[in-house]
């Protein structure tokens, strides 16, 4: 691992498997204390279980990321480790129980979830981590969104792309106001991934056939390009949407 974040510290929503986990392993592996957040503490333990047995270090930090004053307790046990997220990656981003569905077919019911965890979610964590980064004059934010905030699908996922996008104009802002404080904020961008369970559907398919790599992206990519944006290597880059996606015009 040519990337050193050895005595930073991490958090990683939404981190109990598929791409957070991909992100919560690689960052570990490159050094740093990461804080697995999931919705379900059973699933942040196994991904902190993982991380040890591989020589990192890492804690769990169970809350939901749209609950304003569970985030706020979720620091204050950052706090009492004595300890302040200097790295902030916010993956979570697909609310439970939600599903594809055209918008002139969708409701507020469709859309609240969506746009709490995506854009809220997003919100809650940031504003939770600043006040430390400023005061330390470090800090690196990095919001993971998708092609779907930038490009028009056919797929149902109106809403989500809606989320995704005002996530990435905020990350804007947020770059621009606290680049004087060594505090940095970017979005990856993701296309087609590989996610649990390892099920293709038809429209899955369908989109990879534009993929000029041929093939879905896995979560270590992920969790390479987050850990590079997180090093000292990324600090001259802020502000910005970087696209992962295989080449994919469709994310574009």
């Amino acid at each position: 691992m040519l990337i050193d974040l050895t005595d930073r510290t991490a958090l990683v929503t939404g981190a109990g498997r598929s791409v957070g986990r991909g992100i919560a392993e690689v960052l570990a592996s490159a050094g740093a204390f990461v804080y697995v957040n999931d919705l379900h503490a059973e699933r942040a333990d196994e991904v902190v279980a993982a991380i040890e047995s591989n020589g990192g270090s890492a804690k769990t930090l169970a809350f939901d990321v749209t609950d304003s004053g569970a985030v706020a307790r979720g620091f204050d046990v950052v706090e009492s480790d004595d300890s302040a997220i200097e790295i902030l990656v916010n993956n979570a981003g697909i609310a439970e129980g939600t599903r594809p569905v055209l918008f002139s077919e969708s409701g507020p019911e469709d859309w609240q979830p969506t746009v709490d965890l995506n854009l809220y979610g997003s919100m809650n964590l940031i504003r939770n981590c600043l006040p430390s980064m400023i005061e330390h004059r470090f800090g690196r934010i990095i919001q993971i969104s998708s092609g779907a905030g930038t490009t028009g699908l056919s797929i149902g996922v109106s809403a989500y792309g809606a989320a995704k996008a005002a996530a990435e104009s905020l990350i804007r802002h947020v770059a621009v106001e606290n680049g004087k404080h060594g505090v940095t904020a970017n979005a990856l961008a993701l296309g087609l991934m590989a996610n649990v369970g390892g099920t293709v559907n038809e429209g899955v398919l369908r989109l990879l056939k534009g993929v000029p790599v041929g093939r879905l992206g896995e979560p270590e990519e992920v969790g390479l390009a987050a850990a590079w944006l997180a090093s000292d290597g990324g600090g001259f880059v802020t502000g910005q949407v970087i696209h992962l996606n295989g080449g994919s015009t469709f994310g574009r």
